[in-house]
């Protein structure tokens, strides 16, 4: 099996032209975490909301993907092949308009959403580092 990780992150709302407009500015205030449904080789394959993260397990080989919100608004679709056991991690998010995104994620994306360093993995220490000397001598 491989699989297919979508995740949602909260995104902090900026004023600019496109999210000010009289459409956007509505979504926002009436209904601000409305659900973006996942659409996985032309089928619907579940629904992805804000701070969320989904894991489809799908088979190896090529497959298609986006996202759609209320039958007319959808991201661009993408094509995916995966191998045996391979992950790919994509990011969902909003267009300034209300339109759903989707992209792959970086290394650093995916870190930053989990609120570690990609440079330094947790808990590992320089290769070339002696032990801690001891607070007294030992005789």
């Amino acid at each position: 099996m491989a699989a297919i990780r979508i995740i949602r992150p909260r995104r902090p709302w900026s004023v600019s032209p496109a999210t000010v407009l009289p459409t956007a500015l509505l979504l926002r205030l009436f209904k601000r975490h409305w659900s973006y449904t996942v659409v996985l080789d032309h089928r619907a394959a579940g629904t992805i909301g804000v701070d969320q993260e989904k894991v489809f397990d799908v088979d190896p080989g090529e497959h298609v993907l986006h996202m759609r919100f209320v039958l007319l608004r959808r991201s661009k679709e993408m094509r995916v092949s995966l191998k045996e056991g391979e992950e790919r991690v994509f990011l969902c998010g909003t267009s300034g308009l209300g339109w759903p995104t989707l992209r792959e994620a970086s290394p650093q994306d995916v870190a930053e959403i989990r609120g570690a360093s990609v440079s330094e993995p947790p808990d590992s220490e320089p290769p070339d580092s002696e032990p801690p000397e001891p607070d007294h001598p030992v005789w």
